[in-house]
């Protein structure tokens, strides 16, 4: 082998050696294999796989209800107060129509205003909060009356009639006989569902949109004027429209404020202290009445418990209203004191003829008065009102009368159809008709008491449904005939 051959084999076993040597090294410093990338990983896996330990499922994190801490701390209710809840979202269950999402105003009578459907609206969203009912169930329930709100036909193109068939959802009348062309608009019975639209968009904000689409549909160009509300009434014989004057001194305010504030124009209808508000002693007590003489509008003024109540627990209480509802609360109460009869009274339905009755403090120039639309007297009929007496306990907790109410009507109900209307104070036994807006409101004042007054809760949190009233709609056919 000559010289230049051995240097030839001399540098190959070299770099046989070294590289032998660096084979050993790297065999040494090799990850283990329970950390080594198994060969099936991506490399999108491989280049997330230092930010894996911290992620979270984001779902769960999106899909929760809206913060409502704004509504402040809420009182818890007690057992009893549940209890009384689930007798009357009993009612509901059995008057629910799946096929509309509206719920009969009497029990398992598929008939419905936008008063009822305002009261079963606020007991959706009482059952709801109270945990009776799960998210599906409500938002399947919600939505199913959105669809028919946004949908229904109007009264003239104008606004919801007075009365719909709640498995139709078509236009009836009183009789809940089909009506193609309606029989008129009640704009009180449209701030009722207004206040629960509001409501139920304060805490529930993914609705406040389709709420707000339910409203823009209606023209409200005739139903607001002058600072006051207007009804629709169309003649059965000469199918001629009337546009009459809505409201008198209690429910007028109640409605009025609503409207107020969407930012109508209720400058008479807002405000208690009107030209129309008189004044009368009842056991030296100063009641506050509508002077309006019936005889002229064709509408009576009833002094019942049930506005100033709905006007203290959904518009909050003010310094106009609390001397009002105070002298509501005093004036029972010294009917009880003078006579023993437990006294709540309010407007409800019977359940005999005539089958609804307004039960009065003062209407028609006589106290303690029990009447019907027309005026005719059924004193014989008085009942002590469930809601009424309801409604008094809790806004008046720590007045001993608010314990007699309390304890009087505690078993005026029927478990598997929710609470009577009332309780007959002459000692004929229960008033057994059940409803929509005595089971509603019983809902409703259980809300309140764990959260407080609506209207002022909801503008706290800026979530009060906002409209653009500057420019009314005008509807098809707007005419008087």
């Amino acid at each position: 082998m000559n010289k230049n051959n051995l240097n030839i084999a001399f540098a190959w076993l070299a770099g046989l050696a070294l590289a032998g040597i660096i084979i050993l090294f790297v065999s040494h410093t090799e990850p283990q294999p329970d950390t080594k990338p198994n060969a099936t990983q991506s490399v999108f896996s491989l280049l997330s796989a230092s930010t894996r330990s911290t992620r979270t499922d984001t779902f769960c994190a999106l899909a929760v209800g809206p913060d409502n801490s704004c509504l402040g701390k809420s009182q818890a209710l007690c057992s009893k107060d549940l209890e009384m809840a689930q007798i009357a979202w009993q009612y509901f269950e059995n008057n629910y129509n799946p096929e509309t999402g509206l719920y009969n105003a009497a029990d398992k009578y598929p008939s419905t205003t936008m008063w009822d459907t305002g009261s079963a609206l606020a007991a959706t969203i009482a059952a709801h909060d109270f945990g009776i009912i799960d998210d599906k169930t409500f938002d399947e329930r919600i939505r199913t009356m959105f669809k028919t709100l946004n949908s229904m036909e109007l009264f003239n193109k104008e606004a919801p009639n007075k009365v719909y068939h709640t498995i139709k959802g078509e236009m009836v009348d009183y009789r809940n006989q089909p009506t193609p062309d309606g029989i008129g608009v009640s704009t009180l019975d449209l701030a009722r569902l207004i206040s629960w639209l509001n409501t139920l968009s304060c805490m529930h904000p993914k609705y406040a949109y389709p709420a707000q689409q339910v409203i823009k549909r209606w023209d409200m160009t005739r139903l607001i004027s002058k600072g006051q509300m207007y009804g629709l009434y169309r003649d059965p014989v000469s199918k001629n429209i009337s546009v009459v004057q809505e409201g008198r001194l209690g429910y007028e305010q109640y409605a009025g404020k609503i409207f107020r504030e969407l930012g109508y124009d209720q400058r008479v209808s807002a405000v208690y202290d009107n030209e129309y508000r008189e004044t009368i002693n009842i056991y030296d007590v100063p009641i506050a009445y509508d002077r309006r003489d019936p005889r002229d509008l064709g509408a009576y003024n009833y002094v019942v418990t049930e506005s100033y109540a709905m006007d203290a627990i959904e518009n909050g209480i003010d310094a106009e209203n609390r001397p009002l509802l105070d002298n509501i609360y005093k004036v029972q109460k010294r009917r009880w004191e003078e006579t023993g009869i437990v006294t709540a009274v309010s407007e409800d339905n019977i359940d005999q003829k005539p089958y609804f009755l307004y039960n009065t403090i003062f209407t028609a120039g006589l106290p303690w008065n029990t009447t019907t639309d027309k005026g005719v007297r059924y004193d014989n009929l008085k009942t002590t009102s469930i809601k009424a007496a309801m409604s008094m306990a809790l806004l008046y907790p720590d007045d001993p009368y608010s314990k007699e109410l309390a304890y009087t009507i505690s078993s005026a109900y029927d478990p598997e159809r929710g609470w009577y209307s009332g309780i007959y104070e002459s000692g004929g036994g229960y008033n057994k008709a059940i409803t929509a807006n005595t089971n509603g409101i019983i809902m409703s004042l259980l809300l309140y008491k764990k959260y407080g007054e609506f209207a002022p809760v909801c503008k706290r949190c800026q979530r009060s449904l906002k409209m653009d009233v500057s420019t009314p709609q005008t509807c098809d056919v707007c005419t008087t005939e």
